[in-house]
């Protein structure tokens, strides 16, 4: 059980003030560099809402970024929450645990803790995650695995995403990829035709040397169609991801400033434990559907793009626990 400690002096020294850091500066830096691209990819929908419904090109461009401010509600937020992952309150049973866990945590971090807000999220998966300005979300996975000890250090992981301000930054970095979407999707539906003369042509029975050549050539155009539509959104979900493994880092050493290193690592072995038993009955599953010859293809785990390796996560958190353990405390005057 994890019981309420005493405020530690390094959340004095501002540990646990609300301050972006160079990962958020960078998630802001993004926003301005794809920010013309993103109007640009959205020029032709709004020449054709002032052709079809004569809404004047400011207006469009106005109303844009008019949703940009209202990303950045709360109510906008806890709806788009909702919309992506089931967030429901939690049950008395929950929230009881969960208040207890929580203000632990943010009594370490020397923050007031009624400015955020927790949902669960029904799902089996043990994760969780923080959503805009002040939304942490925890899976029903994660209260039933996870111990009070290990829950407070995973807590204590997305406290420092706010206050190191990730995911308010990143919530306009993902309206400004949404535009971005949208032209690689019409890159898809304009090289359909192209993806679909290869198909025919692929599949027909013709004879003629130069069948398989326009095969080949439609194939090659629909793929460069593709690419060209899709190149601006890969470049910037590439820059995205690389900002988000920085931000894990910086979370993680949040973690352990505020005194829940020890906590934060065992969770991450928990996973790390977790993700090797599930890697290997995968690979039990496949060489036995091998030998079955019902299978194409052994099972492949690929971690996530924004998570960088967990060795590499908790060879760091342990380097700084130790580190912190080792310097010596200053006495006051």
């Amino acid at each position: 059980m994890v019981l309420p400690g005493k405020r530690r002096a390094g959340a004095k020294s501002g540990v646990g003030a609300v301050r972006p850091d160079g990962t958020a500066l960078c998630s802001l830096a993004l926003v301005l560099l794809f920010l013309p691209v993103a109007g640009a990819c959205l020029l032709p929908l709004a020449l054709l809402a002032r052709r079809a419904l004569g809404v004047p090109l400011w207006l469009a461009y106005g109303g844009w970024f008019t949703s940009a401010v209202c990303y950045g509600m709360r109510p906008v937020q806890l709806t788009m929450a909702r919309l992506l992952w089931p967030v429901r309150r939690p049950t008395e049973a929950e929230r009881e645990r969960l208040e207890r866990i929580w203000r632990h945590v943010v009594t370490h971090a020397g923050v007031c803790g009624r400015r955020f807000r927790i949902r669960v999220v029904d799902l089996p998966d043990v994760n969780a995650h923080s959503v805009g300005r002040d939304l942490v979300c925890v899976t029903t996975g994660a209260l039933g695995a996870l111990g009070d000890r290990e829950l407070a250090g995973v807590l204590a992981h997305e406290l420092g995403h706010h206050l190191r301000m990730h995911t308010s930054a990143a919530a306009f970095l993902v309206w400004v990829l949404l535009p971005l979407q949208g032209i690689a999707i019409l890159g898809t539906l304009l090289a359909a035709p192209a993806a679909i003369l290869a198909r025919g042509l692929a599949q027909s029975r013709l004879g003629h040397p130069w069948a398989g050549g326009c095969a080949r050539g439609a194939s090659r155009l629909g793929h460069g169609i593709r690419a060209v539509f899709a190149a601006p959104g890969v470049a910037a979900f590439c820059a995205k991801n690389a900002a988000g493994r920085s931000a894990e880092y910086r979370v993680d050493a949040f973690a352990v400033d505020v005194g829940l290193g020890p906590e934060l690592l065992s969770a991450l072995r928990w996973f790390s434990a977790s993700e090797a038993a599930a890697e290997a009955a995968r690979r039990s599953r496949a060489d036995r559907q091998d030998r079955a010859g019902r299978a194409r293809h052994a099972a492949v785990h690929i971690s996530r793009p924004t998570h960088p390796p967990l060795d590499r996560r908790m060879a760091r958190i342990s380097a700084r626990v130790e580190s912190a353990r080792t310097v010596p405390r200053r006495e006051p005057v």
